[in-house]
């Protein structure tokens, strides 16, 4: 597809040479513009950008003379850039001028897309569970693995300063470990923001991996139930692949402190399980002091 030369772009800076470093002076973040001066015998563009020349594989859609917009991604360890498409719209943007943290953010995401990670926390540490068998230290366990994951750093931050959180808390997040990756969290705190959702995968317990869901839902209610007939509604859903009962889904939703769960299962025997012990399984949540709205099981589908 043939790249349309592209002008006028806001901000625009062109390098100005190499510095004490052998590096081009590059901003990261900035966007910069480059053009196609010529290929090599192995099909490797030669791409100006200000007075530099740097050698890019763009595939065989690309043509000398091309105007291609670029971002500068850094030099660690070679210069990096991301190819922004030019479209018809890209006049509608040329007067546009982002602000620092725009461009850092706008970069960090970019960086995350090329990293190819998920929108979600993905456990890295040894299994979050090791005795699964003590209900009341796994409930802490998984809710300090949702607390402690980083997306919440800024305001955990905040609340050092008022003096609300602990510094030995602050330091175990992921901002303040070695290896530190930014564009991952950043990302998922952007994902987070925007969809409402946290998700958290991982090993739960030594050989079983689980992946789990954290949104909130708001529905209409009566004029008399709250000043603003609104209820959120606390929605978590957890999936796991189990060795002998195969891959199962609990679907927990607690509103106005009452708790609503579904339960759905792959194989057809553990759903006859589930539904033969739903009365016990009922009673245990009563028995630790849970209003319980409703329980099902729902056919697998």
């Amino acid at each position: 597809m043939p790249i349309n030369p592209i002008g006028g772009i806001n901000p625009a800076i062109a390098p100005t040479g190499v510095g004490q470093s052998g590096q081009p002076n590059l901003r990261v973040g900035l966007e910069y513009i480059g053009k196609i001066i010529s290929f090599d015998s192995a099909g490797t563009a030669e791409v100006q950008i200000g007075d530099q020349v740097f050698g890019m594989k763009l595939g065989s859609n690309f043509a000398v003379g091309d105007v291609l917009h670029f971002r500068f991604l850094g030099n660690d360890p070679n210069p990096t850039f991301l190819l922004l498409n030019a479209g018809a719209n890209q006049a509608a943007f040329e007067n546009v001028i982002l602000s620092g943290t725009s461009l850092l953010i706008s970069q960090l995401q970019d960086e995350a897309q090329l990293q190819g990670q998920l929108s979600r926390v993905e456990s890295l540490l040894p299994p979050l569970l090791q005795n699964p068998q003590n209900t009341q230290l796994t409930a802490a366990q998984l809710q300090n693995a949702i607390i402690m994951s980083g997306l919440f750093y800024e305001s955990h931050l905040a609340n050092f300063a008022k003096g609300k959180w602990p510094l030995n808390a602050l330091m175990r997040e992921p901002q303040n470990r070695p290896n530190f990756n930014a564009p991952q969290v950043v990302n998922k705190q952007l994902d987070a923001l925007e969809n409402q959702t946290i998700r958290w995968s991982g090993n739960v317990w030594p050989g079983q991996q689980m992946d789990w869901q954290l949104t909130y839902e708001q529905e209409e209610s009566s004029p008399s139930s709250s000043a603003n007939n609104v209820d959120q509604t606390i929605v978590s859903v957890i999936e796991l692949d189990l060795p002998k009962l195969g891959k199962v889904q609990a679907r927990l939703s607690m509103s106005a402190n009452a708790l609503s769960v579904q339960l759905r299962a792959e194989k057809p025997q553990t759903e006859s399980l589930f539904r033969n012990e739903i009365s016990e399984l009922k009673n245990t949540f009563n028995a630790n002091g849970q209003e319980l709205k409703a329980m099902e099981v729902l056919t697998h589908g």
